[in-house]
């Protein structure tokens, strides 16, 4: 009789050699064969079933079909906390919540991303917290509340720079988040110096010339421009166009907030004289 790890081994060779000569467009009816074949072959109580279970999420994710990624990612996790905490349930949580947060569905979402959080935390591992603190900031500032959006940006910055220290992308993305927060609720001073952490971060990292530099740059411009001080504001949407255009076209949609929040600078001083 097979053993379970030979019939996972059968069906995870099936599913590679089907996708070696399938179109990317017949990766999900693939992954929906591969997953009923696992429903009949494995036992439901089986760990490798709720591996299965989260492949199919995964394509499904990819894919752009949420909803479909959400129901697997749930039955996963439920599957999952059957076997105790492990690696696979916070990861299955964290999916989740990404998933349902892109649905809309926040309220569930906040959950599910607090869940994950408190299972990594009890297996001692802050590997996922700041990338999970930073969602959580956004989703709580997309629902108006920047206390908690605040807070949880703040998290994300001191994980960040422990773990990495204060020289490191999570850093400056965790800065940058928190003071696009600031800069919704006027506290420009605040915001100011975060962008400028976040830029001189990004620069060490990545040198003058990238695009998360020039996502700096824009913040740190529209800060100005929100300031008056349109000099320094100029400034820093030159540099923020000069840099993005080097990568991205004029179609690009945050190139073209830049551009536009530029013409509305240069407008404002045309009219003022300055």
């Amino acid at each position: 009789m097979p053993t379970t790890a030979n019939l996972w081994e059968v069906l995870c060779r099936d599913l590679e050699a089907e996708r070696q000569t399938a179109k990317a467009e017949q990766y999900q009816d693939i992954v929906r064969k591969f997953l009923g074949a696992a429903r009949q072959v494995l036992r439901p109580d089986s760990p490798r079933l709720c591996d299965a279970i989260e492949i199919a999420g995964d394509v499904h994710q990819a894919a752009g079909q949420w909803q479909e990624a959400a129901l697997n990612f749930k039955d996963a996790l439920e599957k999952s906390q059957q076997f105790g905490p492990a690696p696979s349930t916070a990861r299955l949580a964290a999916k989740l919540a990404l998933v349902l947060d892109r649905l809309g569905e926040t309220g569930e979402a906040r959950g599910f991303y607090e869940t994950a959080l408190s299972l990594y935390e009890s297996m001692r591992d802050h590997s996922q917290h700041a990338m999970l603190l930073n969602q959580l900031g956004a989703l709580c500032k997309g629902q108006g509340d920047m206390d908690a959006a605040e807070k949880y940006y703040l998290r994300a910055m001191e994980v960040a720079g422990r773990l990495h220290g204060d020289n490191h992308p999570e850093t400056a993305a965790a800065a940058n988040n928190l003071g696009v927060a600031y800069i919704e609720t006027r506290d420009f001073v605040k915001a100011e110096n975060l962008h400028m952490q976040a830029l001189a971060i990004r620069e060490k990292c990545y040198g003058a010339m990238h695009p998360e530099v020039a996502q700096s740059m824009a913040n740190l411009a529209v800060v100005y421009h929100a300031m008056g001080n349109p000099q320094k504001a100029r400034a820093f949407y030159v540099g923020a166009l000069k840099t993005f255009k080097c990568f991205r076209d004029g179609n690009d949609p945050e190139v073209q907030t830049v551009q536009a929040n530029y013409d509305a600078l240069l407008q404002l001083t045309e009219k003022s004289g300055s």
